[in-house]
């Protein structure tokens, strides 16, 4: 076998035939009226074309303005995003700007994903226990890591690190329906942030009307923000701050009215449920679990460690052991924001202004949102041989969809992108591309 060489051609060879799809996504989200009323004749570039050059740029992994310059000159790349015309760099960042400074732009925008799952006839997931069956809201926050930098807004979060700390409610499979971008330093429980919950609530009743139960962290063990979940009917569980209550209550109480088990020698679990009053509220359920260790990696402990967990609940009905199992099923949150963080590159955001990383992170969310209905696709498609899984990470929809290799061809009079097989996934881009065509 002789030695590999290497050649450059004139021929458009694509490397990433999934923007085809991210294009029709984007027109089903009507992305373009977020930015109508500021569109302008005197705009060699619109403003739509801006908002849908970053997107696209966010869908395959590139995050910031200087990558526009590869895809100048890419026929591929305007035409599978809708654009007029791509815009250098500088026009890009300087409009950008000054997009981000109006208000109605921000606020538009998280209705674009309720626009496009609508239009899908998107039904998100339920979870069921016995007593109870209904969409679950998983909300978080969680230290964007911007250090060595002089950006607006950063600040030392909860774990120390310089950043922005976003708070964003996730559906079951990873889909945002709802985000805000805080400086490090702020609470989750910022001011304004009831009227954020609330936004949530409402864009959430446009995709179901089944039972809402709103998971949180003990940074949002609020009484407000529990009266305001109670009086709408819907359910919560939210882990208790023991901040604010000296753990050896909750050991007593479990010692003496709890149920213990014992997994293991050396430790011992206590579960069970008592009753507190909340201003507002009234009484409201407290589910705990204790474990006492008297020994740990095979030593015996002088004195007995324990660990308190509890959750407050209005699910009067659920048995303690589904309370405890359902909060902890969060967990999965955490993962979706390591994908926003790592593979959608959204850590470290792209300009040193606080109102561009905030659009910008809106539009990051929204990109998010259209990766993960091209992951239920996937897994509806069947064609791909993967392992069986409720969701897949984005980095196997963007490895195996965005990056699609193929080639893009004009010849009479049509436009026509072929794309490689590649064990089924250039299959179900295609299948993909037809139904998104439709709706």
């Amino acid at each position: 076998m002789g030695k590999l060489a290497l050649e450059i051609t004139e021929e458009p060879i694509i490397g990433n035939a999934g923007l085809a799809a991210m294009g029709e996504l984007m027109r089903i989200s009507d992305i373009d009226s977020t930015c109508a009323k500021r569109e302008s004749a005197n705009y060699q570039v619109a403003e739509k074309d801006i908002l849908r050059c970053l997107g696209g740029l966010i869908g395959i992994g590139k995050v910031g303005f200087d990558h526009v310059r590869q895809f100048k000159n890419s026929d591929f790349f305007a035409t599978a995003l809708g654009v007029g015309r791509v815009p250098s760099e500088a026009t890009l960042r300087q409009r950008f700007e000054a997009m981000s400074l109006d208000h109605d732009v921000h606020d538009a925008m998280p209705m674009c994903s309720v626009r496009m799952l609508r239009k899908l006839d998107f039904k998100p997931r339920h979870v069921s226990v016995p007593h109870f069956v209904g969409v679950r809201i998983d909300t978080d926050s969680t230290i964007l890591d911007n250090s060595d930098t002089k950006k607006e807004g950063i600040a030392k979060g909860y774990n120390g690190v310089l950043g922005y700390a976003p708070v964003c409610s996730f559906l079951e499979g990873g889909l945002i329906v709802g985000a805000k971008l805080c400086p490090g330093s702020h609470h989750p429980l910022h001011e304004g942030a009831l009227d954020v919950h609330a936004g949530v609530r409402s864009r959430v009743r446009k995709l179901t009307k089944a039972r809402l139960l709103w998971v949180d962290d003990a940074a949002f063990d609020d009484v407000a923000l529990m009266a305001v979940r109670h009086q709408a009917g819907d359910s919560f569980i939210t882990r208790h701050n023991l901040r604010r209550e000296k753990p050896e209550n909750l050991i007593n109480l479990a010692m003496n009215e709890g149920q213990s088990q014992t997994p293991r020698p050396g430790k011992t679990v206590y579960t069970g449920c008592t009753r507190r009053d909340r201003e507002g509220i009234g009484s409201v359920r407290l589910v705990y679990e204790v474990i006492e260790r008297t020994s740990k990696k095979g030593q015996t402990l002088l004195l007995p460690e324990y660990k308190v967990f509890s959750v407050w609940t209005n699910l009067e009905k659920v048995s303690d052991a589904d309370i405890l199992r359902l909060y902890r099923d969060r967990g999965t949150c955490e993962q979706y924001f390591a994908e926003l963080k790592s593979e959608l590159d959204l850590e470290r955001l792209p300009s040193g202004k606080f109102s561009v990383n905030e659009l910008f992170f809106q539009l990051g969310v929204l990109v998010n949102n259209m990766l993960r209905v091209l992951g239920e696709s996937l897994l509806d498609s069947g064609i791909i041989g993967l392992k069986r899984a409720t969701r897949r990470r984005l980095r196997t929809i963007m490895q195996g969809i965005m990056y699609l290799g193929g080639r893009f061809v004009r010849h009479a009079r049509r436009v026509v992108v072929k794309v490689v097989s590649n064990g089924g996934f250039g299959e179900a881009l295609v299948g993909m591309q037809r139904r998104l065509a439709q709706a």
